[in-house]
């Protein structure tokens, strides 16, 4: 077990796979399944421009291009940031992975998972991170109003138009 002061660099999953900006869903998820990957940062000429999930894909046919439901305002954090700031990181941003950059490159992949795994104590904080309609924890993602919506509820939302978060009297 590590403490919440360990570098995430010690939990990161490393060598990341990237894809381009051209990639197809199809050749993502054929990618995501042989080689057990979830999550696909975005690179372009070197530089991050987006992320994506195998969630984000349910949307689009085999051969639409990813980019059309990646994340572009990707969470970040160094190397050597502690587990803790990567764990309020995912909790303020309702976020479930974080690349992790050395000297502004791509050097690894941060999950919840990892950083549970890590330190289990920090599960509790990490619970924080909810969906405000439904409560599920995983697939988490910025909806309306900055609340936390999970992918289905935030895929309702979009057809909807409109989403009930629940509160009622």
């Amino acid at each position: 077990m590590h403490s919440i002061q360990t570098a995430i660099s010690s939990l990161m999953s490393a060598p990341v796979l990237t894809i381009g900006p051209d990639a197809l869903v199809d050749d993502v998820l054929t990618l995501a399944e042989s080689r057990g990957v979830h999550h696909f940062p975005i690179v372009d000429g070197g530089r991050l421009i987006g992320i994506v999930c195998t969630c984000d894909l349910e949307e689009l046919g085999p051969t639409d291009r990813v980019i059309r439901v990646a994340w572009r305002h990707v969470i970040t954090l160094p190397a050597e940031a502690e587990l803790a700031d990567a764990a309020r990181l995912m909790v303020m941003q309702g976020v479930g992975s974080i690349v992790v950059l050395d000297a502004r490159r791509i050097c690894g992949m941060l999950t919840r998972e990892d950083l549970i795994r890590g330190d289990p104590a920090l599960e509790q904080h990490l619970a924080e991170a909810q969906c405000s309609a439904c409560g599920a924890r995983k697939h988490l993602r910025p909806g309306p109003s900055g609340r936390c919506l999970c992918q289905e509820c935030h895929r309702r939302a979009k057809q909807d138009g409109e989403l009930d978060i629940g509160g009622g009297d």
